[in-house]
């Protein structure tokens, strides 16, 4: 069976879940995701969802990341809701893909662990799955793993093993119209032109995950700690010399005790 996979806190309950209820069936995880915003944040899941699929000794394939046909899929879709129709059209492309990869494998059925999100409508998956399921001439297996308190167990699980819980959806205009409804910047899609991996970013924690992953694989003991502190990012900022605005790139993180900053500058 092929399985669909879209982050790893679905993944890890439900690819269990489907070792229990068909213990003879060989798994294949299959990540095809090119609607998760932005890059680093894909590259990010796929991390943790290659952690999840060792410790379950499952095999893994990572499809491609042609955001350009997603983006194009979607086009006067951005201002939908959730469980709207963009939704629909993504799940119908990811399931497109995945369908014809078990094909392509010579699986006879597949699934996706879209099923156990909370955030995702059961019959939408099923609809898609179902349709792109008879065209390729396979199964879609849908089980319903989220009834009988089993969203309670996805969520302890996922704290038991430390996987990485992400805040949103994945793709750049339900993340903006979450952003919105919370009064925050979208700041996951801030990307410095000093390429300097600044706190709390996406980038940092794909170093921190890298990191635990090393320090598993060599049975070193550790701990991660989440603390609080006041983060920002720069939105706007100019240089000038004798009022004259000069090319000029910042490098965070640095503070300023007012608005502006006067200094001399040696070059």
């Amino acid at each position: 069976m092929l399985v669909h996979i879209c982050c790893s806190v679905d993944s890890h309950y439900f690819l269990q879940k489907l070792q229990t209820e068909y213990p003879k069936e060989k798994l294949t995880g299959f990540f095809y995701d090119p609607n998760i915003h932005p890059y680093s944040e894909y590259c990010l899941r796929l991390l943790d969802v290659k952690r999840s699929c060792n410790i379950l000794g499952i095999d893994l394939i990572e499809g491609e990341y042609d955001v350009d046909k997603w983006l194009e899929a979607v086009r006067g879709l951005e201002h939908e809701p959730e469980k709207g129709s963009r939704c629909e059209v993504c799940f119908d492309r990811r399931f497109e893909v995945s369908a014809q990869k078990a094909v392509q494998l010579g699986e006879k059925t597949f699934t996706s662990t879209l099923l156990t999100s909370p955030k995702k409508s059961l019959s939408q998956l099923k609809t898609a799955g179902d349709a792109l399921a008879k065209r390729e001439g396979i199964t879609f297996v849908a089980p319903d793993y989220r009834k009988a308190s089993g969203t309670q167990e996805q969520n302890i699980l996922a704290k038991e093993d430390a996987l990485y819980r992400q805040d949103y959806c994945g793709c750049m205009f339900g993340l903006n119209i979450q952003r919105e409804q919370q009064s925050k910047l979208a700041d996951e899609l801030f990307v410095p032109i000093s390429a300097q991996v600044q706190p709390e970013s996406i980038e940092e924690r794909i170093a921190l995950y890298q990191k635990r992953w090393e320090l598993e694989e060599a049975h070193t003991p550790h701990k991660i700690i989440k603390q609080r502190f006041l983060n920002w990012r720069l939105t706007f900022g100019l240089l000038q010399v004798r009022k004259i605005v000069v090319p000029a790139h910042f490098l965070p993180y640095s503070t300023l005790k007012g608005e502006y900053s006067r200094g001399k500058m040696e070059y």
